[in-house]
């Protein structure tokens, strides 16, 4: 495999960057010539969080929405890759949502590879695969864009062995597996495993069904996740509650009891911390789980999904583990500690759903923060001031014994008593 830099965590990124030249990445010389012909000077902000790992032979997932230029971004990799190890056969298969796609992509490539040693060719149509397209993949274009459904005839025509394949790619790999999940797995059970090859895979929104099956075909994958945050505040209920940090964990409860316990998702800026506050939720009774940062793939999806399904209904997470939240349903957010910046205020009030409410409780630390957060936003976030008290403070032991009385008994069932026999005569 390829060499293996440590992977470091990227955090959500809210503010397109003004890219850098291309020529300040490690791309073929014969490709640069080719992308200044085209017009192509400066990286977008994906391009340039992805070409790095990616040219390093790192498997990736990202979130990024069409029009990003990942469709660019990928073709540079192949191509550099394929530039570098010439020879015959597949060594590079793109995997597309729909024909029109691959058919598009498929022009773009070829201006892209003008007068370069590569060959390449969509296999894919609406009903019938031109003969010019069967021609070009026998005799063993490097590149192939197609369709899961035309990537399954040709591997059931054996038109191209798969062995020599160095680089996999699966763009908008949510929309594919919500298409036909039992026939992407199929198909790419059928493929070189992760480890053998490179394997890049592209979503616009993290379907967790999606994610999991990714894990499966990749190994150790760098995760760009291309966040926006939220910009238009007008749908939500936000409100900021002064309060000092020993009258936190009460007010939290409260805030909750008011609102009828709703799925929730409660933020703090430090790990620790947050593991002490999702510890102390389920001393109560409460179905918490943290999103820890450093959770390897199958946990993080583990708790996702018990989030997602109710099992668990509130959420704690710090902002490294908010990227990976992609739930639309949820009507509360709190910030149990008011974030550092706005951009990660903006983020976390992008996982409220519209007509939610996202509640800020503003300690003494968090005081230091508010003045610049109000700046960059550009308003006052609206003051609630928590009283009566009784009804915004609630006791730890007053939710215990709540939820101790409305949770069944966890007894095992009593056992009929067994009749003794009597001993034989």
């Amino acid at each position: 495999m390829w060499e293996v830099a440590e992977k470091t965590e990227i955090r959500p990124l809210a503010l397109a960057l003004h890219g850098r030249s291309f020529d300040s990445f490690p791309l073929h010389p014969d490709l640069l010539k080719n992308l200044r012909s085209l017009g192509f000077e400066k990286t977008t902000i994906i391009q340039d969080l992805f070409l790095p790992v990616a040219l390093k032979g790192h498997d990736v997932i990202v979130k990024a929405r069409r029009g990003s230029g990942k469709a660019l971004a990928y073709l540079l990799v192949i191509l550099d890759r394929l530039l570098r190890n010439p020879g015959p056969g597949v060594k590079a298969l793109v995997l597309l949502t729909n024909e029109e796609r691959a058919l598009e992509l498929a022009s773009l490539a070829e201006e892209l590879a003008r007068d370069l040693p590569v060959t390449l060719s969509p296999f894919a149509a609406e009903e019938k695969i031109p003969e010019e397209q069967f021609r070009a993949v026998e005799k063993g274009a490097n590149l192939v864009l197609t369709t899961p459904y035309w990537l399954n005839r040709a591997l059931k025509w054996r038109l191209f062995p798969t062995g020599n394949l160095k680089i996999l790619v699966l763009d908008e790999f949510d929309q594919m597996v919500a298409g036909s999940r039992g026939l992407v797995e199929n198909l790419l059970k059928r493929l070189p495993p992760a480890g053998r090859r490179q394997g890049l895979v592209f979503m616009e929104e993290l379907n967790y069904d999606a994610l999991e099956l990714a894990h499966q075909f990749l190994e150790n994958p760098d995760e760009l996740y291309l966040e926006t945050g939220r910009l238009d505040f007008s749908g939500l209920d936000l409100s900021l509650i002064h309060v000092s940090a020993e009258e936190k964990f009460p007010l939290l409860l409260g805030l909750l009891n008011q609102k009828g316990w709703p799925k929730s998702i409660v933020f703090l800026n430090n790990k620790v911390e947050a593991q002490k506050l999702c510890d102390e939720l389920k001393r109560l009774g409460l179905p918490a789980v943290f999103l820890k940062p450093d959770l390897g793939p199958e946990l993080r999806l583990h708790f996702l999904k018990q989030f997602a399904r109710g099992e668990a209904k509130i959420l704690v997470a710090t902002d490294a583990g908010c990227r990976f939240i992609q739930q639309k349903d949820v009507k509360l957010v709190v910030n149990y500690d008011l974030p550092e910046t706005a951009n990660e205020f903006r983020q976390r009030a992008a996982k409220v759903a519209e007509g939610g409410s996202l509640v800020s409780l503003c300690d003494e630390e968090g005081a230091f923060y508010l003045e610049a957060i109000e700046k960059e936003l550009g308003f006052k976030i609206p003051v609630a001031f928590p009283e009566p008290e009784e009804e915004w403070f609630l006791s730890p032991a007053t939710v215990r014994e709540k939820f101790a009385r409305s949770s069944p008994s966890r007894r095992p069932p009593r056992r009929a008593p067994s009749r003794a026999r009597r001993p034989r005569k």
